[in-house]
């Protein structure tokens, strides 16, 4: 990595966290919790139950509901080991003589229930997928809880804030908390996971990575909303056991959407956007895709948030065919509570074993058949290839390549261990280079290693390329670069054999693709100077922001906060960004 280039990596990495201290702090002072091959164990279940009471699924769906939650998962004042409320309109919940958390609507304490309770359902549900305790994207053990972040249709995650905020509105008489709809609550509660899995895929400027980040978040909403015996019965009457027929299950967030659409608010551009996982799109090429769409629920676009659906449509499709192949069982409940935990565990080992930053959903798709094989020994493939082919994502031949290739791996064995990143870079030069005949000009830098709970083994490495942007389409930013990264990732059995590689560099249709949609943000006035002004009080708020005006930097940074506007009463995000740059450059 050239020194330019390991600036801008640093420099992407400190904008992702938010450390009070004075000093830089290095990737591998980032990384180095990640590096351990120690066996890894999924969080304690914890003894004993209380009930709360949360909007199953939607408020739209149904009325409130009782569930219980495991006692240690929720604490006086909302608070466990990974999640705490943070509410600056109410006091916090706190549980009633019987240790039970029963509030009704209306009451701002159900809105931090419900919310707390999805967040904790939603990560415990991925943790029990992966096979070990899921890392944030930052230091600290809690990610914050706001339900009541702001006025609005929307909701956010925030990595630099470590927030999940829930903004609401007012409807007539009605008014509306996103913070009620657990589809909303698992939708953001995703980003957050997602980013601890593959920190790289929200500062990408390419489609693929960001419009996987909005499928992940509807794709865990299905997989949320599975869980619940009461929606998974009511699937099963309303449907007649046929997943195929339009249901409450694929329509995602539904009271929001509605209301919006009632009230002719535009959609387009929210995190908590009108979509249906039932649906029949199918994939084309990028330059026929428009950057914007007028009829969204007729067609494909770049915008994220509505090409996400191709993706997230294909996932229906191999849950109803897997459960439809399933449905031999005694009941059809059975049958989809397989089918739910069969894709799950895909969805998760394809996260885990495909790439770092830079991906076309054919990436991903390759990645759901490298999982099956792990997981599976190729169980579910012809319904993948089916699936992949159908929705154009990746034709058979290529799918059937892959799964060939999946064959024929180096032989490659999983390091004793590994507990630094100096001793994955040893690992990697020693063993990687040569087993995959990599040339030494092509710099890797070491980002996790990690045991699950089976005793696989993964590793994950990044790469770097810049692209310059030269022309008038890129206005004011003529002459200024963005930085992108690619990567590898291998995954070994218990045994220490490679059973799956990724290798995925920055590839030139990435590239082209990035200075496509970067031009796009610019002339659409979506790159902004950092300062306070462009920072706190544009809106929506800036995609990316240009460094060059206050440092010696022609670089844009993508702006890393999953958020339509700010709230009030976010931390000094302009102050941290300029001192922590300011002392880089000094350095």
């Amino acid at each position: 990595m050239t020194d330019d280039n390991a600036s801008t990596y640093h420099l992407l990495r400190r904008l992702q966290e938010q450390n009070e201290s004075d000093a830089p702090v290095d990737i591998a002072q980032k990384a180095a919790r990640t590096f351990t091959l120690q066996p890894e164990n999924q969080p304690e279940p914890g003894q004993g139950y209380v009930n709360v009471s949360v909007y199953p699924q939607d408020p739209f769906v149904s009325e409130p509901a009782i569930r219980q939650m495991t006692a240690s998962y929720i604490n006086p004042g909302l608070v466990n080991a990974r999640f705490q409320l943070r509410d600056l309109l109410a006091a916090a919940a706190q549980p009633d003589e019987q240790g039970n958390y029963l509030f009704w609507p209306g009451q701002p304490q159900f809105d931090q229930v419900n919310s707390f309770y999805y967040a904790t359902f939603t990560l415990r549900m991925y943790e029990r997928y992966a096979g070990r305790v899921l890392p944030w994207s930052f230091q600290k053990p809690h990610l914050l809880i706001d339900p009541h972040a702001g006025v609005g249709g929307n909701a956010y995650y925030s990595e630099l804030d470590e927030l999940l905020g829930f903004n609401g509105f007012q409807d007539g008489t009605d008014l509306i908390q996103s913070s009620q709809s657990a589809d909303i609550v698992s939708h953001e509660t995703a980003h957050a996971i997602l980013d601890g899995m593959r920190d790289f895929y929200n500062e990408s400027f390419g489609l693929g990575s960001n419009a996987f980040h909005e499928s992940f978040g509807d794709m865990t909403a299905v997989l949320v909303a599975l869980h619940d015996d009461s929606l998974t019965k009511r699937l099963l009457e309303w449907t007649k056991g046929d997943l195929r027929i339009d249901n409450f299950i694929a329509s995602l967030a539904e009271q929001v959407t509605n209301r919006l659409q009632y009230r002719g608010e535009p959609l387009s551009g929210r995190t908590v956007y009108l979509r249906n996982a039932l649906n029949k799109f199918t994939d084309i090429s990028f330059d026929q895709l428009p950057p914007s769409s007028r009829e969204p629920e007729l067609e494909l676009s770049r915008e994220k948030h509505n090409y996400s659906r191709l993706f997230t449509g294909a996932f229906y499709d191999i849950l109803a065919a897997i459960y439809e192949q399933h449905r031999h069982v005694p009941a059809d409940r059975i049958a989809i509570h397989a089918s739910r935990d069969v894709v799950g565990h895909l969805l998760t080992m394809a996260i885990e074993l495909g790439p770092v930053c830079e991906l076309t959903f054919a990436d991903m798709a390759r990645a759901f058949l490298a999982a099956d094989h792990l997981l599976h020994g190729g169980k579910y493939t012809e319904i993948l290839i089916e699936v992949f082919d159908r929705r154009l994502i990746l034709p058979t031949a290529a799918a059937r390549d892959f799964c060939a290739s999946l064959l024929a791996l180096p032989n490659l064995r999983a390091p004793v261990e590994i507990n630094s990143p100096n001793a994955a870079t040893v690992y990697f030069v020693d063993q990687v280079m040569p087993a995959l005949n990599l040339s030494a000009d092509e710099t890797f830098t070491p980002l996790a290693a990690y045991r699950n709970a089976n005793g696989q083994v993964f590793m994950t490495y990044a790469s770097t390329r810049r692209v310059n942007l030269i022309g008038d389409q890129y206005l004011s930013y003529n002459g200024s670069h963005i930085d992108v990264f690619g990567g590898l990732s291998l995954a070994f059995d218990a045994m220490g054999r490679l059973r799956s590689l990724c290798l995925r560099p920055v590839n030139d249709e990435d590239v082209r693709q990035i200075e496509i949609l970067t031009a796009d943000l610019i002339q659409r006035g979506q790159v902004a100077p950092l300062s306070a002004e462009t920072v706190l009080n544009v809106s929506p708020t800036p995609a990316a922001f240009d460094v060059s005006q206050n440092f010696d930097l022609d670089l844009l940074l993508k702006n890393p906060i999953m958020i339509d506007k700010l709230p009030a009463y976010v931390s000094d995000f302009l102050g941290y960004l300029m001192a922590w740059v300011s002392r880089h450059i000094k350095r």
